[in-house]
């Protein structure tokens, strides 16, 4: 039961947080947002620290339960896993399992000096380091970059089966559209993970990822664990090669704890009882001792990864319906993207530098925004983190899905209630609006607009007359920068093409207005 139970429970928690990126509507967020805040490593970088103590009270009670249950990138890795070992069974037509135990000495200098490298990325702010070894993070940039947009194109088709059948169960959503670089960046961990899987399990679990050589170290001083009766146990040899962590050496009746992650693959392979999970005592277990290479008896096909890496450019960015005019006289000419010299940060992100330092790029925000507005940073220093852009849409003032999602702290929630989050959002300045006088068609070809005044929701741009004596003279916009918090309706709005007349410029610190 133990094996069944923490199958059905690593499913739920799996799928769930892949439905929690996929959902378009944010309808599930209210039910299951819960699960990204209880990430080991988002948990640490919000420090939050009553999550982060219970992981490391559970892991000193019972092992890397963390890594079997509730990380979605280790459950991603057993279901290739599980593939893998149903290829073998098919092409070997053997049933007894395909793993060994293997642990050779550099390993442990390679886990252990990735995690101690990682620490110190996280201590000095290295945030790109950091980013791209967080397991929770990795598995959200996959799903978002590789399953979204299967995800928004199926709710399109049903839209419009929806629409002709006159009903609106399915509805269009605005989807900011593939970002290229984050994509391709998405498809090499994923076929890392993938090929390493397949091939070796939990490969990338207990070599690579910082936070299970981190509980690992925990692990091996859990008060209850999966242990071998030396008296029972006749060292057939099934439960190693059943243990996908490649953690036991049954030749030496050894268990490494290190890197057991509590799948109880070996309960249920072994025929006398001679493994159970239950109170360490010790009777029947090897000491943790040094195991030179001479000693290691696994197949060196299985020492020597290959890790092979493919990095594809995962198809273009979908192209937008051709947008004409009305009477459909001429086609509009698309926007270009503003080049800012400080990029807009979430509003909640507090500055420029705690997004930095608490963002691990996970793609959650990004996915919650409705209006698609928020995008993950090319710029290599703050690659991966959101923000903001306003040529699809602009921040609208009663919109804090970011800030409510966010697992890492790199976003902090506006308030308690709805109201007190819109009040705050309101008054928050995230940015500020600047005037472009050569892109402005009142100014530039001397005819009237003011489309960015109208749309303001704070009242911060006014039209005032060019010629002060003339009232009736064509009117130029003027920002009050005191009242403008940094929204983006102006710059959406503009209609000037390619280049818009206003544009908003980030601030490092967010302040109330």
């Amino acid at each position: 039961m133990l094996k069944k139970t923490r199958i059905v429970l690593a499913l739920l928690c799996w799928l769930s947080i892949t439905i929690l990126f996929l959902d378009m509507t944010g309808v599930t967020r209210t039910w299951i947002a819960w699960l990204a805040k209880i990430q080991f490593l988002p948990a640490v970088m919000a420090m939050n620290i009553g999550v982060v103590v219970l992981w490391v009270v559970l892991t000193l009670l019972v092992g890397r339960i963390y890594c079997s249950v509730i990380c979605p990138l280790g459950v991603f890795q057993d279901v290739w896993a599980h593939i893998g070992d149903i290829v073998y069974r098919k092409s070997s037509k053997k049933k007894t399992g395909r793993y060994n135990y293997w642990a050779p000495r550099w390993s442990q200098w390679l886990r252990f000096g990735i995690l101690g490298v990682f620490i110190l990325a996280l201590v000095v702010g290295f945030s790109i380091f950091v980013q791209w070894l967080a397991p929770y993070s990795s598995y959200g940039r996959i799903v978002t970059s590789l399953g979204r947009p299967l995800v928004w194109w199926v709710n399109e088709q049903l839209a419009n089966w929806s629409a002709e059948q006159d009903n609106y169960v399915f509805y269009h959503v605005t989807w900011g559209g593939l970002n290229t670089s984050l994509a391709v960046t998405a498809f090499v961990t994923a076929s890392v993970l993938v090929i390493t899987s397949i091939l070796g399990g939990r490969f990338y679990c207990n070599e690579i990822c910082p936070v299970g050589s981190f509980l690992g170290l925990l692990s091996k001083k859990a008060l209850f664990r999966v242990q071998i009766d030396a008296d029972k146990c006749i060292k057939c040899g099934l439960c190693e090669r059943k243990c996908k962590a490649m953690a036991i050496d049954a030749k030496n009746t050894y268990i490494d704890h290190s890197r057991c992650v509590d799948c109880f693959n070996c309960l249920d392979a072994c025929h006398k009882d001679a493994i159970s999970f239950g109170k360490n005592n010790g009777k029947g277990m090897t000491l943790a001792t040094e195991k030179t290479s001479t000693e290691d008896k696994a197949n060196p096909s299985r020492r020597a990864f290959l890790v092979g890496t493919a990095a594809a450019l995962i198809g273009s960015k979908l192209k937008a319906a051709e947008k004409i005019v009305d009477g459909g006289l001429a086609p509009i000419v698309e926007k270009k993207r503003v080049e800012r010299k400080t990029p807009i940060c979430p509003p909640g992100a507090l500055s420029y530098r705690n997004l930095q330092l608490h963002c691990t790029g996970c793609q959650l925000c990004v996915t919650a925004c409705s209006n698609g507005v928020l995008q993950p940073s090319t710029d290599l220093m703050h690659y991966m983190q959101p923000t903001l852009s306003y040529e699809n849409a602009h921040c609208r003032p009663e919109c804090h899905a970011c800030s409510d999602v966010c697992p890492a702290g790199a976003i902090r929630p506006l308030g308690k209630s709805h109201e007190e989050k819109m009040a705050q959002k309101s008054s928050l300045k995230i940015g500020r609006a600047v005037w472009v006088k050569e892109n402005c068609l009142p100014a530039s070809e001397g005819v009237s607009c003011g489309n960015c005044a109208r749309r303001c929701p704070s009242g911060a741009i006014s039209m005032v007359p060019t010629d002060p004596n003339n009232p009736r003279s064509i009117k130029i916009p003027v920002i009050d920068e005191e009242r403008c918090i940094g929204c983006g309706a102006c710059e959406h709005l503009c209609p000037a093409r390619p280049f818009t007349a206003i544009y908003v410029e980030g601030i490092e610190v967010q302040r109330n207005i």
